[in-house]
């Protein structure tokens, strides 16, 4: 009975390790994130006066990217990050993209604790205007099993220096 119990004991073991290993790094195609717009619609409002009939709406959070699938990635010029957003008092950064007109879209990041740890590490500290890549290489496995880590790399140009790549590991 001894040594069964001993086998059984390998086995599960081995499930475990087997748990744990990443899998070997392939090369990745990066695709832009779908970006989601949580905004409601506006509505017409009447008695405003005529100035303000065609101006902007300038009212919560901007699209924000969604990181479905390793590779998916958003790119463009950091404008800034807000901290203690939300309900889980979040970072979120904020992101200029080329919308392809000669014009630019903001888009938000949201940030976790894997992103937060990649912004922090950045050396010199990332800044208003550098060009940034946020790519989501996918998920990690947790050793206490709770939800999986979602790891990304940053990829930071500084005007008139070299790229600096920061990845979650």
């Amino acid at each position: 009975m001894g040594a069964k119990k001993e086998q059984g004991a390998k086995k599960e073991y081995q499930a475990v390790a087997k748990m744990d290993e990443q899998p070997p790094l392939l090369p990745m195609v990066i695709s832009p994130a779908r970006l989601i717009d949580e905004q409601g619609t506006s509505q017409d409002v009447t008695g405003l006066p005529e100035e303000f009939k065609g101006a902007e709406t300038l009212a919560g959070f901007p699209p924000s990217a969604k990181f479905d699938k390793p590779g998916d990635c958003v790119f463009g010029e950091f404008i800034g990050m807000r901290e203690g957003v939300g309900p889980n008092a979040s970072r979120l950064y904020e992101l200029s993209l080329p919308d392809g007109a000669g014009s630019s879209l903001t888009v938000a990041v949201w940030g976790s604790a894997a992103l937060d740890r990649l912004f922090d590490s950045a050396y010199p500290p990332v800044q208003t205007g550098d060009r940034l890549a946020v790519i989501f290489l996918g998920e990690k496995s947790t050793k206490r099993g709770l939800n999986p880590v979602r790891l990304f790399q940053l990829k930071v140009k500084r005007p008139s220096k070299a790229t600096k790549t920061v990845s979650a590991a």
